[in-house]
């Protein structure tokens, strides 16, 4: 089972605020409409970075979270003799919190069973794409992953909300993740105010088509904001 956790950011996109007769909704608010509009199975909870700032994730229910600082035991124990613990979780017992780009992390293992899909946000400082057109930068992008030898499947832009971003796939061999191949499909989003390069990434096995729905509805789910929950409820 899930486990509660609070986390928080400052990105340019700017979550549309819910008007109702009171003012704006709070950001708890926005978390219960956005998991009503993913549907049954699925839940939000609002994410308070101390070096980020806030965010909204989602995930299937029965879906373990980390975020960065916490112990990892609880998403340990739910994905317990998989190659994707095998790979992920020494990175993640290793992450500093002021230094890891990586900040969240999904695991769910109903999508596929036997195996992990999971859902990764990560955060760059000063990343030079910020300042890219999302069509450059995924070609930017697609040059920099292949440059690491993956196989890149995809490179273009794609539409969020009412914001077009850059999106890359790619395929991990089976001998990175001890034996199972891996598709990465990962959207970048732009916040040129504070020079940050917010990302959201889907690993799953590869050859699954159900994972592409789950990946697309974890990033419906996802939302950065400049607003802390007090600026929400101002």
């Amino acid at each position: 089972m899930r486990r509660s956790s609070s986390l928080i950011p400052l990105i340019a996109l700017v979550l549309a605020a819910c008007a109702t007769d009171d003012g704006p909704a709070t950001i708890d608010e926005q978390a219960a409409d956005l998991a009503d509009e993913l549907g049954e199975g699925w839940e939000t909870e609002v994410i308070e970075d101390d070096r980020d700032g806030t965010f909204l994730l989602s995930s299937p229910v029965d879906a373990e979270v980390w975020t960065i600082g916490e112990p990892t035991e609880p998403i340990a124990s739910l994905t317990a003799d998989t190659v994707w613990a095998g790979f992920w979780l020494p990175a993640l017992e290793g992450a500093s919190s002021d230094r890891s780009n990586i900040r969240a992390v999904v695991a769910d293992t109903d999508t596929v069973p036997g195996s992990v899909v999971s859902w990764q946000v990560n955060v760059n400082a000063h990343d030079p794409g910020v300042d890219l057109p999302a069509e450059e930068l995924a070609e930017e992008l697609r040059q920099r992953f292949e440059g690491q030898d993956l196989e890149v499947v995809e490179a273009r832009t794609a539409e969020w909300g009412s914001q077009t971003i850059a999106f890359v796939a790619f395929a991990v061999p089976e001998e990175t993740f001890g034996g199972e191949e891996r598709f990465v499909r990962q959207w970048f989003i732009a916040d040129e105010r504070a020079e940050v390069m917010w990302s959201f990434s889907c690993d799953a096995p590869a050859g699954h088509g159900t994972t592409e729905e789950a990946c697309r509805t974890g990033l419906d789910g996802f939302r950065p904001t400049t607003r802390t929950s007090d600026d929400v409820a101002a």
